[in-house]
């Protein structure tokens, strides 16, 4: 079964496969003409060095971490018998396809998984079980506007859709933070792994343009306003305590 497609909304179409075929080489090892020249740039002090791979990808999480605020939070309204924006919970569902999953998770099953698979192959596998899970539930969450939310068992549809989401990918995103993206670290040369940030610029800056990650937060921050979770110290408990 494959999940829906979506409407793309950056530049142009970048697939996984797409990815995984560009990494081939990545994978095998550092060699050849273009290897040699990318190396050679990261190696030159004067031109700054993007983030390392894993910095880039804990960014990006960061990302997540955002959109997984906004469905909790559309969550929470259901709950309550509030009918959130339905709009901003399909903008924020296409966000999670158009750089979440097609890119982020793109770059890790091409790049990061096939270098720590040996160390953690049971966790490999189960994160790469998530990520197909996770594109089935996106590809529906996206069509939430096409649900009658004035019916009950509508709203706990995409509520349990949303909770889903929320619950798989909380605990996907730490374990890839705690223990793969450190395993990545570890077992690979530090000339490879600015190989990998070289590329990992390169991908983002073709597909987005400059300033990429402004572009999603700038995406993110417009869904929260919809749902009403844009004020950071809204989140700060009371100094009186329970």
């Amino acid at each position: 079964m494959t999940a829906d497609p979506i409407p793309r909304v950056g530049r142009g179409s970048l697939s996984r496969r797409g990815l995984l075929t560009g990494a081939a080489g990545l994978v095998a090892g550092v060699g050849g003409t273009q290897a040699v020249h990318l190396l050679g740039a990261a190696d030159d002090d004067a031109a700054p060095r993007p983030p390392s791979p894993g910095e880039e990808l804990m960014t990006e999480h960061g990302v997540l971490k955002r959109i997984l605020l906004v469905y909790r939070a559309a969550a929470d309204q259901l709950t309550a018998g509030v009918t959130p924006p339905v709009g901003a919970v399909v903008d924020a569902a296409r966000l999670v396809y158009d750089y979440v999953e097609s890119f982020h998770e793109g770059l890790e099953e091409a790049y990061v998984f096939p270098r720590v698979r040996a160390a953690h192959p049971d966790l490999v596998r189960t994160l790469l079980i998530q990520h197909d899970r996770g594109r089935h539930l996106t590809a529906r969450i996206y069509r939430a506007d096409a649900l009658d939310l004035t019916r009950a068992d509508a709203r706990d549809r995409l509520r349990t859709m949303l909770g889903q989401f929320v619950r798989m990918y909380e605990p996907h995103e730490a374990w890839e933070d705690t223990v793969i993206y450190p395993a990545l670290r570890l077992g690979t040369p530090q000339r490879e792994l600015d190989l990998l940030a070289e590329r990992f610029a390169d991908l983002e800056n073709s597909h987005y343009g400059d300033a990429a990650l402004q572009q999603m937060l700038d995406r993110v921050a417009g869904i929260e306003e919809q749902l009403g979770v844009a004020d950071l110290a809204a989140f700060t408990p009371d100094d009186d305590g329970p």
